[in-house]
């Protein structure tokens, strides 16, 4: 229950900065609709990001977590601190210096199949984007810190600082036009930054690269299996370029729905296990059990919530401005393809991390391979032909075999709850079918809080017990 209570608590903090997310893809549907302007902006963002799920959301905490935390000697943990960023400075510099030198890189990397127009603008975009790799990489360092002490509230609340500052780029783009956003992104990479730096400068700077070399080993391994897991991304984004304007952003657009439940459940979870197991390695199999009981209590539900209500969610948010009615049709089935594996891949990422966290870098480095072998061949059969709804279907189906073939390893799995988790979500689907008696487009919210109430309601029922037994024990 105490790892299920530190998810609440990241995910509260990651809620509000999703909710920002999501009124900031509003206002990119009301401004830009699903235009080549987007995509552009989108291709270009891409890189930036790339590295900053590799970074803070995979390689760089499951690395640094584990041994930062070993460390006991302050000197011993500055000289380490220091080695890390003077070692990814020079390497994250060099990359900078390459994409200056070749923009064309990160087109061919995420938009191959997009228009000329697209291109044109996305060779402009990029020059602003990049240089937000090397603050990303320092927010990453600063939030692996807070991690690994345990606290996890301020740093899931950070993302916010960048979601507020491309609003506001949003908002200037009357004058600016797809420009604002883009400096907006940067900004507010700089920002996030900023608003952890307090871990970082608490360390004595050392002009030292001694504990680099041997951080490598055990990063590069993660680094890897991230890298191959975020080349999905890749394939998914040039699959889809062929399909022509608009079709990144309908990725996009429904991608923020997937990612909501994802981004406060799967990574609050995984992100509070890794330190959890780090800390307290004898009794992983009880941790890990009840992480994943955790994972599913969150996701599972709101799997089965995205694919009911999907059409009148992406109508209610971005049905509004340049955003049309076929455009909301699109997005609904690109939703529902996504939601299908949201569950899986929650599960799939809280296993990876508990290997992670005991230093275990091989099995989510074949799981890796696996589903991003499964996504190519999977994209290349639905997603050239049906374009981003083929996209989504491969993205969940091969999340579905990469937790399948995690769970043959680690054959650990809370059965149990499993079942009283799927009993309760059909109870709840079940409310949201018998209230679906009304056209309003405002309806929808009114079955998403009548579902979410008899879904706690059940499983309170479920977990009485337990929870009880917890209060108790803080107290």
């Amino acid at each position: 229950m105490n790892i299920l209570f530190n998810s609440i608590f990241f995910s509260l903090a990651t809620f509000f900065s999703r909710i920002l997310g999501l009124f900031r893809d509003v206002l990119f549907a009301k401004f830009f609709g699903a235009s080549f302007t987007l995509d552009a902006y989108f291709i270009a963002i891409m890189f930036p990001f790339f590295l900053r799920k590799v970074f803070a959301e995979g390689a760089m905490s499951s690395a640094f977590v584990p041994l930062y935390s070993e460390i006991n000697e302050v000197e011993k943990r500055d000289k380490f601190l220091s080695s890390i960023i003077n070692g990814f400075s020079l390497i994250i510099f060099a990359i900078l210096l390459i994409v200056y030198i070749y923009p064309n890189i990160v087109i061919v990397l995420f938009g191959s199949g997009a228009p000329i127009e697209t291109k044109n603008l996305t060779h402009k975009l990029v020059k602003i984007t990049a240089p937000s790799i090397y603050f990303i990489f320092l927010w990453a360092i600063s939030y692996s810190i807070y991690n690994s002490k345990q606290k996890f509230f301020w740093p899931a609340l950070t993302p916010a600082i960048s979601n507020i500052s491309i609003i506001f780029g949003i908002y200037l783009s009357k004058k600016y036009g797809i420009f604002g956003p883009a400096f907006g992104f940067l900004i507010g990479s700089i920002f996030m930054f900023l608003s952890l730096s307090k871990k970082i400068f608490k360390h004595k700077y050392y002009f030292t690269l001694s504990y680099f070399p041997s951080f490598l080993k055990l990063f590069a391994p993660a680094f890897a299996a991230m890298t191959i897991s975020q080349f999905n991304t890749i394939v998914d984004m040039n699959v889809v370029s062929y399909f022509g304007q608009g079709g990144i952003s309908y990725l996009q657009y429904a991608s923020r729905f997937y990612l909501l439940p994802y981004g406060l459940f799967a990574v609050s979870v995984s992100t509070v296990i890794l330190s959890k197991i780090s800390n307290d390695r004898n009794k992983f199999s009880k941790h890990l059990k009840d992480a994943l009981t955790s994972t599913m209590l969150l996701t599972i539900p709101s799997s089965l919530g995205l694919i009911f209500l999907s059409q009148p969610i992406i109508k209610f948010f971005y049905e509004h401005g340049e955003f049309t009615s076929n455009d909301t049709k699109i997005t609904t089935i690109v939703l529902i393809g996504y939601s299908i594996g949201l569950p899986f891949y929650a599960m799939y990422s809280t296993i990876s991390r508990s290997f992670h966290a005991m230093k275990n870098m091989k099995i989510p480095f074949y799981a890796t391979l696996i589903v991003s072998t499964s996504n190519i061949v999977l994209d290349i059969i639905l997603g050239l032909k049906y374009g981003p709804i083929g996209v989504a279907l491969a993205t969940s189906i091969s999340g579905i075999i990469g937790f399948a073939y995690l769970l043959s390893k680690i054959k650990i799995f809370p059965l149990l709850d499993f079942f009283k988790i799927v009993f309760s979500s059909f109870i709840m689907l079940l409310s949201i079918i018998l209230t679906n008696f009304s056209q309003s487009e405002f309806w929808f919210l009114f079955q998403i809080l009548i579902a979410i109430s008899v879904y706690f309601l059940v499983i309170f029922l479920f977990y009485k017990k337990s929870i009880w037994r917890f209060l108790i024990d803080r107290r």
